[in-house]
């Protein structure tokens, strides 16, 4: 009778322990608390916050990926670039600025002027902005109120760096919704 009790007392704290684990669905990574994804299709900033708004967990829904550190930066970037592939070197075209590659943030700015925000409503706690970005530069005139982690070749692979960008930009992205 006391092996049973001391196998029911195991039993039932499995299962409250694995209760309280925190999971991600099938094909979502887990890092420090947060389920992430890797979105390949080619879509404007708002087009992957929607899409990213469709997932969910009992926690939250999910949004573009907010970083708040080097270290999840870093994890990001290395799901990118799992996850992408071979992704060739990108090269400046004035005619054809297409493709860009890298993947989109939550970061963004509602206003041009405005204050950069995430999607998510988390704090703005850390940054990796390339030098001199960022600039509104890239098409002129046009506002760039959204980012995206930049990838230009092999070189970027070690640094990780934002670029501000034209929302209405093609180009993949990375969900995040608490585990």
């Amino acid at each position: 009778m006391k092996s049973l009790l001391g196998i029911l007392v195991v039993t039932a704290f499995a299962m409250a322990s694995s209760c309280n684990a925190q999971f991600c669905p099938q094909y979502w990574h887990k890092f420090e608390g947060f389920c992430y994804r890797y979105f390949g299709d080619r879509v404007t900033w708002s087009a992957a916050e929607e899409r990213c708004n469709q997932h969910f967990t009992t926690n939250g829904m999910g949004h573009l990926i907010s970083i708040h550190s080097e270290s999840e930066n870093r994890f990001a970037y290395e799901l990118f670039r799992s996850s992408a592939g071979d992704t060739p070197d990108w090269v400046y075209n004035e005619r054809n600025r297409n493709p860009v590659h890298g993947f989109w943030l939550g970061l963004h700015q509602e206003t041009s002027s405005g204050p950069w925000v995430n999607t998510d409503d988390s704090a703005f706690d850390y940054n990796n902005w390339k030098s001199g970005e960022p600039n509104n530069s890239y098409y002129g005139s046009t506002a760039e109120d959204c980012v995206h982690v930049w990838r230009r070749n092999d070189g970027d692979d070690n640094l990780r760096v934002w670029n501000d960008m034209y929302c209405q930009e093609n180009m993949p992205f990375i969900c995040k919704v608490k585990a």
